[in-house]
């Protein structure tokens, strides 16, 4: 037990007062402040908590700090999207161990279309919120005396607040309450009473049950017992004993008019709750996402249906891809045909002055802008055909990617990569926001203040580069991250749970749940923003392909044809699980590029996230990643969203050269729990695993022999040659 009521059942004024005409004014919660990442998370709402000294239980509520003018519109879309996707996967694994749970219990109305029963993410649902102060309520407000271990309930705070807690008979009262309650992994959460609900045949719904069989509405709680399966209610007038039990009455109404239309039966372990201390963290568990902000709004434009043909151009222009365009001769006919003659001269004065200003050295841009304009008319009105993407593979992935699984998806992480390019390392370089590690200044090493000390450096870093098959390395000192928080879940993290039952697991539906609404009905989401330092790193794309063709990959594009388009031609959808790629008795899968080169940057993304960990002092729970597979690079950044010591710095600063020797040190290279993952071709978290919160694949495709060698992934056949490790040294040139 924790908390005295008088803290909150006799501080009648802050509750709930009655006004003149004898009417209760609505409570409105007191505020606390936190941390921005405490309030998204540790106090987001819908969080049981005490405060200091255990004085009082209580449950945070939203409250309105809309975030005005602060998001770009890509932000925005990014975060809606994110959840879009979290909600579809959600579903999704759900329905793999519960195919016939109802939409409802697999998410909450805010993420569904009641209708079709899809996820469905509408903007006007939810507000984007700022995480600066949450309100809390007194909660649960179920009370019991520790001298005679009466029990009262209280069915809101103005209830409380207007009829206060009784005096006992006998003795001096010692009302406390009780912390202990009930959790159902629908999401709800009610105070441990003794109170149940049935259904009600005739009107079809739920019914409060407020009293024992007797008629008698008060219980004694014998909670003496050290474990909740011992503790009984009893009734005070009749003593009758009943056991802590509590159907979900959401659940309970829906089962029951399920089996009346259906004939399915349900068992009570579907609906009944479960007793846990409100301290226990099954009872609240945050959702909660961050990405790397991009200011381009290329990255969501450009993804939608209608811009297909543009989406397509402009994989061809960062993947070198040819376009065959109708030749000039081919388009001035088609425009006089058309009776636009005007236009075709309007057309050649443009590019005149851009070839005179060309010359000169000034900016063509305007007349390029032109240009493109009345092409694009002509296109549009069906004048001249467009060019053709000379790639039928890439016409194909643009055609089919809606169905892909957004996470994986190489054309949306493409379009993003050179977004990220552009505004983080060129502009980054520029600004002197990034510095590549070939070319550091003062503050990332001291060498550069010294010629003959420089050229040292570039030495033994570029020595250690070229080793690792890196083309480029770049340290990011002010990489923006948008972290947000969207919903939680109770008795389970992740979207099933197994319930113990006859000796034998029961899946049970994880309903993803919003926060409470605010006081319009939107659903607040959580927004935090920072710039944390990060590291870029892109392979060597000759090294790559050397390393492909010495493991024998069957989709080997020939010489001249860029690996980024060959892995959009061949990429077939990893899933939203991965399952395929999954530890299954050898599914014998052939050598394919796409999730060779994924598996790879993976592997070298974890390896460096554990030697950044070991050199700099962060967390490796604290450090995110984020691949660009078609273009053969990734990040890792510092997630946090405390305020940034500069740590990555730091540690190149001091520990460079540990830091790189680390990712091809022979005994980094090993795996901490023998040679189990050296012989059998996987990852473990003695080597180089991290947590599935902070990995961006589930530590699925996944192993250290890409780097060392070794034994093939299992989801490959048992016959397989073992792999050449891309640090091999037989891949030098």
């Amino acid at each position: 037990m924790s908390g005295k009521a008088n803290q909150f059942g006799d501080a009648r004024s802050d509750w709930g007062r009655s006004s003149g005409d004898g009417e209760t004014k609505e409570p409105k919660p007191p505020t606390m402040q936190r941390s921005r990442s405490q309030i998204a998370t540790a106090y987001a709402p819908g969080v049981l908590l005490t405060w200091e000294g255990g004085r009082g239980i209580c449950k945070s509520v939203p409250i309105r700090n809309d975030l005005k003018n602060t998001l770009s519109n890509t932000t925005y879309q990014m975060i809606l999207d994110g959840i879009g996707e979290t909600a579809e996967s959600w579903m999704a694994r759900v329905r793999v161990a519960c195919p016939d749970a109802p939409a409802e219990f697999c998410l909450d109305t805010a993420f569904l279309d009641i209708h079709s029963g899809n996820a469905v993410v509408d903007s006007s649902r939810f507000a984007m919120t700022g995480p600066d102060v949450v309100g809390y309520v007194p909660y649960p407000l179920l009370y019991q005396c520790a001298e005679c271990k009466s029990v009262r309930e209280f069915r809101s705070v103005a209830d409380q607040a207007v009829n206060g807690l009784p005096k006992c008979e006998g003795h001096v009262s010692r009302w406390m309450q009780v912390d202990v309650v009930y959790a159902h992994w629908y999401g709800t959460v009610e105070p441990l009473s003794p109170y149940n609900y049935r259904f009600d045949n005739e009107t079809q719904q739920v019914a409060a049950l407020r009293t024992c069989g007797c008629g008698w509405p008060h219980f004694r709680l014998k909670n003496d017992a050290p474990v909740f399966a011992e503790w009984k209610y009893s009734c005070e007038s009749c003593k009758e004993i009943r056991d802590l039990e509590k159907a979900e009455p959401n659940v309970l109404e829906k089962l029951f008019i399920q089996q009346q239309r259906t004939g399915a039966v349900f068992q009570k372990i579907q609906t009944n709750m479960l007793p846990v201390s409100y301290r226990a963290s099954s009872t609240f568990y945050p959702q909660r996402a961050n990405f790397i902000e991009l200011k381009s709004s290329a990255v969501v434009d450009l993804m939608r249906e209608a811009r297909q043909e543009e989406l397509l151009r402009e994989l061809a222009r960062l993947h070198r891809i040819p376009i065959e365009e109708p030749s000039e001769e081919a388009i001035r006919a088609a425009v006089e045909a058309a009776d636009r003659s005007s236009e075709w001269v309007e057309y050649c004065d443009y590019i005149d002055m851009l070839q005179v200003r060309a010359a000169r050295g000034d900016d063509t841009r305007r007349q390029q802008q032109a240009i493109n304009e009345i092409r694009a008319k002509w296109f549009d009105e069906d004048i001249i055909e467009k060019g053709t993407v000379a790639s039928s593979g890439v016409t194909r992935a643009v055609a089919v990617r809606a169905n892909w699984t957004r996470r994986y998806d190489p054309v949306r992480l493409t379009i993003e990569h050179a977004a990220f390019v552009d505004e983080h390392i060129r502009g980054g370089l520029e600004t002197k926001k990034a510095v590549d590690v070939m070319h550091p200044d003062v503050t990332l090493s001291s060498a550069a203040l010294i010629r003959e000390e420089l050229e040292r450096y570039q030495k033994a870093v570029g020595e250690v580069l070229s080793l690792t098959g890196v083309e480029q390395m770049v340290v990011l000192r002010g990489l923006p991250i948008c972290d947000y928080s969207f919903g939680f879940t109770r008795v389970s993290a992740t979207p099933v749970y197994n319930r113990e039952f006859q000796n034998r697991n029961v899946p049970m539906p994880v309903r993803l749940v919003a926060f409470d609404p605010l006081d319009d009905g939107k659903r607040p989401i959580y927004v935090t923003q920072q710039n944390n330092e990060a590291i870029y790193v892109k392979l060597d794309e000759a090294r790559v392909r050397r390393w492909l063709a010495a493991n024998s990959v069957d989709d080997l594009p020939p010489e001249g044809v860029g690996l980024g388009r060959a892995y959009l031609e061949s990429y077939e959808d990893f899933g939203p699980f991965l399952d395929d790629f999954k530890d299954k008795d050898r599914q014998g899968r052939e050598r394919r590029l796409a999730p060779f080169v994924y598996m790879l940057l993976h592997s070298f993304s974890h390896q460096l996230i554990h030697s950044l960990a070991d050199a700099s002092g962060l967390d490796r729970d604290g450090i995110g990643e984020y691949l660009f597979p078609a273009d053969l690079a990734f990040t890792i950044y510092r997630k946090g969203m405390t305020p940034d010591l500069g740590n990555i710095s730091a540690m190149w600063r001091n520990h460079a050269m540990d830091f790189l020797r680390r990712a091809v040190d022979q005994r980094m290279l090993r795996c901490g729990s023998g040679s189990l993952c050296d012989s059998r071709g996987g990852a473990c978290p003695a080597c180089i695993m991290t947590s599935e919160v902070s990995c961006s694949s589930s530590n699925l495709l996944l192993s250290r022999s890409a780097l060392k060698g070794g034994g093939g992934p299992e989801w490959e056949a048992g016959d397989m040659a073992d792999l050449v490790g891309y640090f091999a040294r037989r891949l030098d040139k």
